[in-house]
Formats: structure tokens, sequence, C-alpha cells
């Protein structure tokens, strides 16, 4: 493999960076919504580009809320 792994995080180290569990970043994977490549059976190497653009395009997307934001320090739910 002549790829530039210092470009690849773990799939650990990719649901740390989310916020997410490493099963969620696996099926992210599956459905080809992040770049990564398999190493072994089960494994995976994130393409850390991909991941940084997922999480850019995550954040800008859906419905804005139509609650009006909590002051600072609200802990009510």
């Amino acid at each position: 493999m002549s790829k530039d792994l210092t470009q690849y995080v773990t799939t650990k180290q990719a649901a740390e960076l989310l916020g997410v569990d490493r099963t969620h970043i696996n099926r992210l994977l599956i459905e080809k919504r992040i770049k990564g490549v398999k190493v072994g059976g089960w494994n995976w190497l994130v393409f850390l580009p991909s991941l940084e653009k997922y999480q850019h395009t995550k954040a800008h997307s859906g419905k804005p809320s139509s609650r009006p934001p909590k002051p600072p320090g609200d802990t009510a739910n």
C-alpha cells in the first residue's frame, strides 16, 4: 500500500472526533458517506479529509430548531 497514512485515522479515532460510536463510523464507511480503506477482514482506516467534509456538511444540514436558544448556564430540558 503506497498511500500517505498520515491522512488516515482509525475508526476509534474517527468516532472520537465526531463524538459517535465506532459502529456509526463503520456504517458511514459501508454506505460510502465517508472514505476509507479496509485493512484486514474487519478493520478500516478512515480518510481524514472525507471525515472533515462529512462533519462540515453534517453541521450545516437539517432544518433549524424551532425552539429559541437556551440562555448560558440553563440546564433545564
